[in-house]
């Protein structure tokens, strides 16, 4: 066999096994898949609420509760670390919609916060004409159209791009023994999905008030390293909530609510500049649907304390509780526990 023969044979040898180790080690840990997953609760016959938004709309709010005081069913097509710009995607999918709940945040509206599976779910032509209309910036554009090529990579190596998904994952699949005490962290303070489709997210126990100092600042440098610490607001994201807003308030009602993050979390991040541009933005699409109403559990007293997040991010239990109450008392509807 000739050298050049000897050299590709090497070559693709090399890469076949390296697919193959890829898809085993994304198997084993289970590495999520990219786009969305169904879920829906209530009555299944009759007009559905069509739910949009990211985890911490999912677990920022009781749906059963929610279901039942509305007398509706209501759908969800879930996809992590999302914003308008996945979520618009799903919305034909509610056929039979008369209702639109949107979940927003500071954190959601980010444009420098991205899905990890936004590729998958958002055409490359979308992405150019968004970015070409709201004059997004050289860098941020290259970094946005970077996730594409990385998307087909992965149907080949599933967890390229997914380094930090990847030793979570291991760290989580080592011997107890063998773990160490930020494995054991990881651990305690995943999100847990529920397995069936159904929408219904349980309340976590954990306080990010208990936390260390130690781990909030390994878990605040995690964050600050995906955005670099800063946050800007009116790109595709703002212009996917506006096509979102419009296309549900040609067939329904539309309800937005704006949720919160952590005191933790705007100490560190939220600045009045930021602040103040995030207002900018709201008001924005306020002034563009003026029909909609506007839900600001971000503004609730009760919710600004660390006690009741189990992350910088997600509301626990106990805030998901309060975050409920308010939000039907919001729409004038009594609480209805189950």
């Amino acid at each position: 066999m000739s050298p050049k023969k000897q050299l590709g044979f090497i070559v693709v040898a090399t890469l076949l096994l390296t697919a193959v180790g890829s898809h085993f080690v994304a198997g084993w840990i289970g590495l999520p898949k990219p786009g969305a997953a169904f879920r829906r609760i209530g009555p299944q016959s009759g007009p559905q609420v069509f739910c949009a938004g990211s985890s911490l709309l999912q677990f920022g709010l009781a749906w059963p509760e929610i279901s039942k005081a509305l007398g509706q069913g209501m759908e969800n097509w879930g996809i992590g670390g999302s914003s308008p710009s996945e979520w618009e995607f799903s919305q034909p999918l509610a056929t039979n919609a008369n209702l639109m709940i949107i979940g927003i945040s500071v954190y959601d509206l980010n444009e420098l916060h991205l899905a990890n599976s936004r590729a998958n779910v958002v055409p490359l032509s979308q992405t150019i004409q968004d970015l070409w209309s709201a004059g997004m910036s050289r860098q941020f554009s290259k970094r946005l159209l970077s996730q594409y090529p990385l998307a087909y990579l992965r149907q080949v190596f599933p967890t390229a791009g997914n380094s930090d998904a990847v030793l979570v994952g291991l760290r989580r699949k080592l011997p107890s023994k063998m773990r160490s005490a930020a494995a054991a962290e990881d651990s305690a303070n995943s999100m847990v999905l529920p397995k069936e489709a159904v929408f219904e997210f349980g309340g976590s126990t954990d306080k990010l008030s208990e936390w260390d100092t130690a781990k909030k600042l390994r878990r605040l440098a995690l964050m600050r390293s995906e955005t670099q610490g800063e946050h800007t607001f009116g790109g595709p994201k703002q212009l996917a909530l506006h096509r979102m807003l419009q296309r549900a308030q040609a067939s329904g009602g539309n309800i937005v609510v704006v949720l919160p993050v952590a005191p933790l979390y705007a100490h560190e991040f939220l600045t009045p500049e930021v602040n103040l541009n995030f207002e900018k933005a709201l008001t924005e699409v306020q002034r563009a649907f003026p029909a909609a109403q506007f839900v600001r559990l971000d503004q609730d007293t009760p919710l600004q304390s660390d006690a009741y997040f189990s992350d910088p991010v997600h509301m626990n239990g106990a805030g998901r509780d309060i975050a409920t109450e308010a939000f039907l008392k919001a729409l004038e509807l009594p609480s209805q526990k189950l």
